[in-house]
């Protein structure tokens, strides 16, 4: 299987080097779970660049996922003031939260009622307006947005449950299939499409892109954990990358 690997997200295998820093990086995740699984066992409030965020059990949190982190910087840097903005898997509603506040006209999607209603829930108590839709990826969303964004389950497994569809892409990557297909539905000329993934993610699905009309352009990483998150722009085949 090729992967992406290294600051430059490179399709293919990774080098001796890299993949120690790998290994090293297995290890270090590996530590980090225990964490992970406490912390998902109770619902908690985490606060976020000026944001209170609840996380029940059950709802993606955004404190200890990088990619979400990365996403809200991201996201954050650009020009937002009424720019209509939709987040595809909102979880408990950050990247959604930080555009609103950057002054977006925000909708914030997501295939579990109950992310949907955290989301919301979470919007009113920070003062925030936001329209939220329990919707599988596009299925119910309608018009074109200038900002769409993306952090999308990656691992090749079918999703059992709400909260795995946050990690689980399908066996043969279903999500992403549907996912580019559908895509264009909901741009202009000018849309500007987010997707943060991480290091070692199957490189096909870049493929499946490609298969649609799309490449993954890098546009921001970040190295935590000795791995790289990317978030890539992804835009029209032959498209150049802008800042």
């Amino acid at each position: 299987m090729q992967i992406y690997v290294g600051a430059s997200a490179r399709p293919g295998l990774p080098t001796r080097v890299q993949s120690l820093r790998r290994r090293v990086s297995g290890y270090l995740q590996a530590a980090y779970r225990p964490y992970i699984e406490w912390w998902m066992s109770h619902q908690r409030t985490t606060h976020y660049r000026g944001l209170r965020i609840t996380v029940p059990v059950g709802v993606f949190p955004p404190r200890l996922f990088f990619s979400t982190k990365l996403v809200c910087r991201t996201v954050a840097r650009l020009a937002l003031t009424d720019k209509s903005f939709v987040e595809v898997g909102c979880g408990s509603g950050a990247v959604s939260l930080v555009a609103a506040k950057g002054g977006a006209q925000v909708t914030a999607l997501d295939i579990s009622d109950l992310a949907c209603s955290t989301a919301q829930r979470n919007a009113e108590a920070n003062g925030l307006t936001i329209t939220v839709i329990e919707s599988d990826l596009f299925a119910k969303l309608d018009g074109t947005f200038d900002i769409v964004a993306i952090t999308p389950p990656f691992f090749r497994h079918d999703p059992a449950t709400q909260l795995d569809h946050a990690f689980h892409a399908g066996a043969n990557f279903e999500y992403f299939q549907r996912l580019f297909a559908d895509l264009g539905e909901h741009l202009h000329d000018t849309s500007v499409v987010l997707l943060s993934l991480a290091e070692g993610c199957d490189t096909d699905i870049g493929r499946i892109a490609a298969e649609h009309g799309y490449e993954l352009q890098i546009y921001r990483r970040w190295m935590v954990l000795l791995q790289w998150t990317y978030v890539f722009k992804v835009v029209r085949a032959g498209a150049q990358l802008s800042s």
